[in-house]
C-alpha cells in the first residue's frame, strides 16, 4: 500500500465479510455495492446514516437561527437512532453473522482468505459490524496478496467511499481505539 493509506489508523476487529471479484473494469461501473443480498435492517441502517449526514448539516445552520426548533429536531434524531439501534441489533441485521478477524483503517483492510486474488482486482465488498449495528457496502481494490500458513493475505484498499461511510467507518475506528485504551488501562 502507499505511504498515504498507512498514515490512517489501524484497527485489529471482528467483522462479517463478504466479497465479490469483478471480472473487467466494465463491471466496476455498472454493478453497485448494492448489489449484494442485505436485510432490511441493514437497508434501513444505511439509509438513516446517509439522512443523518444531511440533516447534521441543516441542524447546524438551523442551531444559529432557531436554537430551540433545532434543539427539539436533535431530540427527534436521537430517538429515530435509538429506535432503528434497537431494530437492528434485535435482528442482527437479519442474518446469522460469522465473524473474521481483520485490519482496518479508514483507507482499507487486510484479511485472510483461503485462496488467492491477484493484484489489482476490483471488487464489491460487504462489511457488517455486529457490535456497532453498522454495515457498509463498498468498492475496493487489491493491493497485495501474499502467501502466509493459513493462506493468503490480502490487503484491500477503499474506492469511491461515499463521505458518510468513511465518517462512519472513523468514527467506529476511533471508539473501538477508545474501549480498547480504557480496556487496557483498567487490567494495569
Amino acid at each position: 500500500m502507499n505511504q498515504d493509506r498507512r498514515q490512517f489508523y489501524r484497527i485489529e476487529k471482528r467483522v462479517a465479510l463478504e466479497f465479490r471479484i469483478l471480472e473487467n473494469d466494465d463491471d466496476f461501473a455498472s454493478h453497485p455495492p448494492s448489489a449484494f443480498k442485505v436485510s432490511p435492517y441493514f437497508m434501513l441502517q444505511t439509509q438513516l446514516r446517509e439522512i443523518d449526514a444531511e440533516a447534521n448539516k441543516l441542524l447546524k445552520v438551523l442551531t444559529k437561527t432557531a436554537p430551540s426548533v433545532a434543539a427539539c429536531l436533535k431530540l427527534m434524531n436521537t430517538k429515530i437512532d435509538i429506535i432503528s439501534q434497537t431494530l437492528a441489533a434485535n435482528n442482527r441485521m437479519g442474518e446469522d453473522v460469522k465473524t473474521e478477524l481483520v485490519n482496518l483503517s479508514e483507507g482499507g483492510l487486510s484479511f485472510t482468505n483461503s485462496s488467492a486474488i491477484a493484484k489489482d482486482s476490483l471488487m464489491l465488498v460487504k462489511l457488517i459490524f455486529p457490535d456497532a449495528c453498522l454495515g457498509l457496502l463498498l468498492h475496493a481494490n487489491v493491493q497485495r496478496c501474499e502467501a502466509i500458513e493459513e493462506g493468503f493475505d490480502i490487503g484491500i484498499s477503499f474506492l469511491r467511499m461515499p463521505e458518510t461511510c468513511r465518517t462512519q467507518l472513523a468514527r467506529l475506528i476511533i471508539e473501538s481505539q477508545t474501549h480498547e485504551i480504557k480496556t487496557h488501562q483498567h487490567v494495569d
